[in-house]
């Protein structure tokens, strides 16, 4: 079994820094919204954050996959504001990862968040995933 606690250190760290754009905003919820950063892509820029920490330190065949996140929106960006996101990997707990995520721009906190991991190797994953997607098609034609 892949013990984690010899390739990884509590307090790991990585940062990622993106310009809020189009893509980011909220507009597609509401159209009073359009201009700001939207929680969906706090979400995934906390998890980007999270899995640059463990870039290139995981064994060939491993990877972290979501498992849980939590997410506290502090604070609103506007399109062309540069938001800096931290994670640092505050626990491991066997196969799990739970990275601290704290995000802000020039004038402070934007969000919180903590993303739970799990560490799996590829093949077992898409093994898994493949026999899912058969049982769905299975089912699927019995209906």
């Amino acid at each position: 079994m892949l013990n984690l606690n010899e390739l990884l250190e509590t307090g790991l760290s990585a940062e990622i820094k993106k310009t809020v754009d189009i893509d980011d905003a909220a507009g597609h919820s509401s159209p009073y919204l359009g201009q700001y950063l939207s929680t969906s892509a706090c979400a995934a820029l906390a998890v980007q954050a999270a899995m640059k920490a463990t870039e290139n330190l995981l064994p060939e065949g491993y990877l972290s996959v979501g498992w849980r996140i939590e997410i506290e929106h502090d604070a609103p960006a506007m399109m062309g504001t540069t938001v800096t996101v931290r994670a640092t990997l505050r626990e491991i707990r066997g196969n799990r990862l739970i990275f601290d995520i704290a995000a802000s721009d020039a004038l402070g906190a934007v969000f919180r968040a903590v993303n739970e991991r799990v560490v799996v190797n590829r093949l077992g994953l898409e093994d898994r995933a493949e026999k899912r997607a058969m049982q769905l098609k299975e089912l699927k034609e019995r209906l």
